[in-house]
């Protein structure tokens, strides 16, 4: 190889190396460029990515990211308050494991949309179990690629969580839900008091459509509070009673509440208000009120409002008289046909009060079968009257209960104010004081108090403590009065209670008999005088006199169902027939119970006792008595004898009378005797006996068995 040979391959060499060498520094220089690129893009990234954390970190969004290739989902959550990044890697399956059930079919179905179908976006809300329990959560994604057929291989990201805000969403669904659903009717109100909102309930109180409803004062519903409503924005809240004004006029009671509530900015306020409708309690009120001043069961009114009426009076100086009724026989109604019956007699008893006093009275019912009747601007004699008018009206009325047709009648005591007191507990304690009076003297009266009735029915009670004592010691003694035909022979003889008491002397039997009849001693005062009668029929015997006799029987001792079985033993055990007993009854017995009564008479006549219709002409007698009752014997009364030497029509009524008992077969007893001027004019008619004082008074046993059996005539 030559010398320029040589040469000219070193010089090629030289320039191939200055090529080589520009071309690295040309590399150098490049990449270094690009190093600078990568460098500042990896700074401009890395400064995004902590842009975008602190963004997530901020929203609270968790990243996430799924690669295929793995089926690998990675979670990268931020702390709230240390901002710490949390990395949580789990596989698909085992996220989807952690889906509530109720939700896992709307994820897997949206997922596999988004893997394998066309669905690019993600975007869902469901259930995950967390540490704490299950939480919702709203997940967002967008597929990033995908293979060549179609199916997603990345997906990116964001979830949050949304419990918070879905408890918030669905805690005010149900307050609309409540505020549209909601019973009470409820209003949405401005601060100016204009109605935003209304429920249906107030569209249906104001009997309004939600177009006219709304955008109207509240004022114009409640008239009468715009003065309590003007106060609501100072107060913050009030709670009134008024009246709302339907669209159609009508007049509604409500209760109201209404308060104000500010928005969570506090930029605005808001009025929310709620009414009730209390008609129906303000109706129940007004009956409670009628309730406290009148009695259920009649309709009357009861104690409260008859004092409160008194009162009235009595301050206003109203004179006034007050009558105390007290029913005559409403214990037996009750005891026999039920408490049904009772209230029956109790509402037909108000309705005659309402009826025969005027509508001026206060008629009252006091309690139990107590009423209290208040009237003024009438006299003494008027209201007397009027109490007489309701006797008879009771009277004449009768009650249905079983076989039983049952009569009632009554014992009124009458006081005025002021001049029987000068209080109304006065009057009404006074004329308590004339009724008791009324009962005892007999019932079925009138009684007006006067002064120094109070003491007398104190000795009065003072007298009957005395009388059980008696009675319970066997006390009591019987007297006998003869029954003489018109030769004057005696042909038989009356039993006559006497009482001669160490403390209070002799005591009338016009005393202490009623006093027994109103407090249940008759039975055992009628028991005791059949034992004293069969005892003087079984004594007289031995002394060769055989005589009948007669014992008072009281209504509420023929009323009793056991009454004449009992007769019936003490007969027996004294070998007394029946028919040697002779029993007397008054008319007012039929008044009480008239079917009881003949189921009374129909047992002792079947027993043999003879029955007598005593004090006949007396009262309120009754022919059909004698037409329905298989009596014996009637004994006329007194007042039917009296003056018939003096007067015709007198005569002719007793000779008519007389003519009229024997045509239907019924012995004949008038009693009353005192004169022997009635002899004569009664000589001649068919008489079985006569029997009064023209012939002898009541007398001791020994006294009438030492008189009747040697001989004494008083004739």
């Amino acid at each position: 190889m030559t010398t320029a040979d040589l040469s000219s391959q070193l010089a090629s060499l030289e320039r191939r190396l200055k090529r080589e060498k520009a071309a690295r520094k040309q590399a150098e220089n490049l990449l270094t460029e690009k190093s600078r690129e990568l460098y500042n893009t990896l700074k401009i990234s890395r400064s995004a990515q902590a842009r975008l954390e602190l963004a997530l970190w901020a929203s609270q969004e968790a990243y996430w990211e799924w690669h295929a290739e793995h089926d690998i989902v990675k979670i990268r959550s931020f702390g709230l308050i240390n901002k710490k990044v949390q990395v949580v890697e789990q596989n698909a399956i085992s996220v989807m494991a952690r889906v509530h059930a109720d939700d896992l079919p709307l994820v897997q179905m949206r997922w596999v949309l988004s893997v394998h179908g066309n669905e690019e976006n993600i975007e869902m809300v469901f259930r995950i179990r967390g540490r704490g329990g299950y939480r919702w959560t709203r997940l967002r994604g967008k597929v990033l690629k995908r293979d060549k057929a179609g199916a997603a291989i990345h997906i990116m990201g964001t979830a949050k969580d949304t419990t918070q805000e879905h408890l918030a969403q669905q805690s005010f669904q149900l307050m609309a839900s409540a505020f549209s659903s909601s019973r009470e009717p409820m209003l949405v109100l401005s601060n100016s008091l204009v109605i935003t909102e209304s429920n249906d309930a107030f569209l249906h109180l104001a009997k309004v459509s939600k177009v006219r409803g709304e955008n109207r004062k509240l004022d114009t519903f409640l008239p009468k509070a715009a003065q309590i409503l003007s106060k609501v924005m100072t107060s913050g809240q009030e709670r009134f009673e008024t009246e709302l004004v339907a669209e159609n006029g009508t007049l509604l009671p409500v209760d109201v509440s209404i308060a104000v509530f500010k928005s969570r900015q506090n930029k605005s306020e808001y009025l929310i208000a709620t009414l009730r409708d209390i008609s129906e309690r303000k109706l129940n009120e007004q009956r409670l009120q009628n309730l406290v001043i009148h009695d259920e069961l009649t309709g009357l009114k009861n104690r409260m409002g008859l004092r409160e009426e008194l009162e009235q009076l009595t301050q206003q100086a109203s004179p006034y008289w007050l009558a105390f009724i007290d029913l005559d026989g409403f214990k037996n109604i009750n005891d026999v046909g039920g408490h049904e019956t009772g209230d029956d007699c109790l509402k037909v008893v108000a309705d005659i009060l309402k009826k025969t006093y005027s509508k001026e009275a206060i008629v009252t019912r006091w309690g139990g079968d107590e009423f209290l009747i208040a009237q003024n601007n009438v006299t003494e004699d008027e209201f007397k009257l009027l109490g007489d008018t309701l006797l008879s009206q009771l009277e004449a009325h009768s009650f249905q209960a079983g076989n039983s047709e049952l009569m009632i009648s009554a014992s009124i005591g009458l006081a005025s104010y002021p001049e029987h007191g000068d209080t109304v507990e006065e009057i009404i304690q006074h004329a308590d004081a004339a009724m008791y009076k009324a009962k005892t003297s007999g019932k079925a009266r009138t009684f007006v108090y006067h002064a120094g009735l109070i003491e007398s029915l104190k000795a009065q009670a003072t007298i009957l403590s005395e009388l059980r004592r008696t009675i319970r010691s066997g006390g009591l003694e019987f007297y006998l009065q003869g029954k003489f035909n018109i030769a004057g022979s005696v042909v038989g003889a009356e039993l006559l209670c006497r009482w001669f008491s160490p403390v209070h002397g002799f005591v009338s039997p016009e005393v202490f008999i009623p006093l027994a009849e109103a407090n249940g001693l008759d039975t055992d005062i009628g028991l005791l005088a059949l034992e004293a009668a069969c005892e003087y029929i079984s004594m007289m015997e031995t002394e060769h006199l055989n005589l009948p006799l007669a014992v008072n029987i009281s209504a509420n001792q023929l009323l009793n169902e056991s009454f004449a079985q009992s007769a019936a033993d003490i007969c027996a055990a004294s070998l007394v027939s029946p028919q040697m007993i002779q029993i007397e009854i008054t008319e007012s017995i039929f008044i009480q119970d008239e079917k009881a009564a003949v189921r009374g008479l129909r047992a002792l006549k079947e027993h043999g006792f003879v029955l007598a219709l005593d004090d006949f002409g007396s009262g309120f007698s009754s022919l059909s008595y004698l037409r329905k009752f298989e009596f014996d014997v009637v004994k006329l009364d007194r007042s039917l004898v009296k003056g018939i030497d003096e007067a015709g029509s007198a005569r002719s009524l007793m000779y008519g009378i007389i003519n009229m008992l024997n045509s239907i077969g019924l012995d004949i007893i008038i009693e009353g005797i005192d004169n022997v001027a009635y002899l004569s004019l009664l000589e001649g008619y068919n008489v079985a006996g006569f029997q009064g004082f023209l012939f002898e008074k009541p007398l001791p046993y020994e006294q009438f068995i030492h008189k009747h059996t040697r001989g004494w005539h008083t004739v």
